[in-house]
């Protein structure tokens, strides 16, 4: 699994710009990687040349300042550019999965259950609910895999502080998870792109965004494209929150 976030604030839950978490994660076989990851780097580039040597970052493409190189004269090449993107992913052979957090939601309930004593970052906590959902499914195929996050600066430490409560009687997951560049990785980049409409499609069903017609209905339609390849079985928008526990079927 390769795995991206959006709305990232750490524990300030009261952040306007991004009432609303989404950690995304995309699930590869691997003995389809070199064939997906061949697919992708030809396709994408007959998309748009810039990918050839840059970053697919989906946030600059959708709205990029003056000095990004993805921003164009017309803005609404960007918006072709995204959903041709959007349309390549739907044909990869791979699915999807994701944990979504309303901020405001997810302080209450920690403040209730720690009474006010304690701030739980949405990563970690969407983190250890995503490594439990992976090693179940991987679980009930007799299979093993590996975790690859993005490399976000203040995160591994965090991780690596809950991996013995995570990994206890766990025996489908292959280290602690791996941090990678994600200009180094195509499949960072895609999660990347799940991760951005999610995000976006919660935060205006939500009420708490708004981006005009066009873009507010380009970003709902790229949710449902990209639905098709979600896993919803195992996705959560969470509006109730507990403290993580390891299934019992591991051990």
């Amino acid at each position: 699994m390769y795995a991206d976030e959006s709305g990232n604030t750490g524990t300030d839950y009261d952040n306007k710009q991004q009432p609303i978490f989404v950690l995304a994660g995309i699930l590869v076989e691997e003995q389809k990687w070199h064939e997906i990851n061949n697919y992708f780097n030809i396709e994408k580039v007959k998309i748009w040349d810039l990918f050839k040597e840059n970053e697919i970052h989906t946030v600059e493409i959708f709205n990029p300042t003056r000095k990004s190189i993805f921003r164009q004269e017309d803005w609404a090449k960007n918006i072709d550019i995204l959903e041709k993107l959007v349309d390549l992913i739907c044909n990869l052979d791979l699915s999807a999965m994701f944990i979504a957090i309303d901020k405001k939601d997810f302080k209450k309930s920690v403040n209730t259950i720690f009474k006010n004593t304690l701030k739980v970052d949405p990563y970690i906590y969407s983190f250890g609910m995503m490594y439990d959902f992976v090693s179940e499914k991987l679980y009930r195929i007799n299979n093993k895999g590996i975790i690859f996050l993005d490399d976000i600066l203040t995160i591994p430490s965090q991780l690596h502080n809950i991996y013995p409560i995570l990994s206890r009687n766990n025996s489908t997951m292959i280290e602690e998870a791996i941090f990678v560049k994600s200009n180094c990785t195509n499949f960072i980049q895609i999660a990347d792109i799940f991760a951005f409409y999610i995000e976006k499609y919660f935060s205006l069903k939500k009420g708490y965004k708004e981006y005009g017609e066009i873009k507010n209905n380009h970003c709902k339609e790229m949710f449902k494209k990209l639905s098709t390849k979600i896993n919803i079985a195992n996705s959560e928008f969470l509006t109730k929150y507990v403290p993580f526990k390891p299934k019992e079927y591991y051990k």
